[in-house]
C-alpha cells in the first residue's frame, strides 16, 4: 500500500489547510517543506533557479526523506505539504530519485482550483499573502504536461473538509482511522452520517 502523498499546488490552493486536516482529522503524519525552510534558512531561499537555491532545496528534500525514514515502519500515512511543480520539474525529479533509491512508493496530488478562486483564497489568509501576481505565476507552473491529469484535483467549489474527504477516499480508502480526542468536528459528523447510512440506509452523502 502506498502511504506517502506529496500534496502540492499554487498559493491559495488549500494544500496547507488540507494537509493539516489530514493530520489532525484522521491521523496522517504531516511534514511541511515551508516549516523546514523557515527553520533552516529563514526567508533566504536563494534566487529561484540559482545554484544556492538548488543546494538548499536538495537539503530540504533530504530532511523530508530522513523524517519519512524515521517513521516509515510505523505503517502510518504521511502527507508532505510541498511546492513541486512542472516548470521547471526539478523538485519533482529530485523526489522521484530519492524515493526510488529507497524503494519508497508515493503519490503526487495537485490541488488546482480556478485561478480566481486561488487569488481570492490567498487574499483572505491571515498569516501572509502572496499576492495575485505571484499566485498567477505559480499557477502557470502546473500545466499537466508532465504530471498526469489524474493527479489534479479542482477544489474550487469545495470546503477544506470536503477536499480532505476526497483525498482520503482516493488515496487511503481502506485506512483504519486513528481515533484521537482532537479529531475535527466536521469529520466526526461525517463518520456519524456514514454509520447511520450503513445502519438504516437513509442518509445520502453527496
Amino acid at each position: 500500500m502506498v502511504r506517502i502523498l506529496i500534496l502540492t499546488g499554487t498559493c491559495g490552493s488549500g494544500k496547507t489547510t488540507v494537509s493539516k486536516l489530514l493530520s489532525v482529522g484522521i491521523g496522517w503524519r504531516r511534514i511541511s517543506e515551508d516549516e523546514l525552510w523557515k527553520q533552516y534558512y529563514g526567508n533566504n531561499r536563494g534566487a529561484f533557479g540559482s545554484d544556492e537555491h538548488r543546494i538548499k532545496r536538495q537539503h530540504i528534500h533530504k530532511l523530508v526523506l530522513e523524517e519519512i525514514l524515521s517513521i516509515y515502519k510505523e505503517s502510518i500515512f504521511i502527507v508532505i505539504d510541498a511546492t513541486v511543480h512542472e516548470s521547471p520539474p526539478e523538485a519533482y525529479y529530485e523526489y522521484s530519485d530519492l524515493f526510488k533509491n529507497y524503494k519508497i512508493e508515493w503519490h503526487l496530488c495537485v490541488l488546482k482550483p480556478r485561478l480566481e478562486i486561488a487569488i481570492m483564497r490567498d487574499s483572505q489568509r491571515k498569516d501572509w499573502i502572496a499576492g495575485s501576481e505571484r499566485v498567477e505565476k505559480l499557477y502557470e507552473k502546473f500545466t499537466g504536461k508532465i504530471f498526469s491529469k489524474e493527479w489534479f484535483i479542482d477544489n474550487s467549489d469545495e470546503t477544506p473538509e470536503q477536499t480532505m474527504k476526497r483525498i482520503y477516499e482516493l488515496y487511503a480508502p481502506n485506512q483504519q482511522i486513528r481515533r484521537k480526542s482532537y479529531i475535527s468536528s466536521a469529520f466526526v459528523q461525517l463518520l456519524s452520517l456514514v454509520k447511520l447510512k450503513n445502519a438504516f440506509g437513509i442518509v445520502r452523502i453527496s
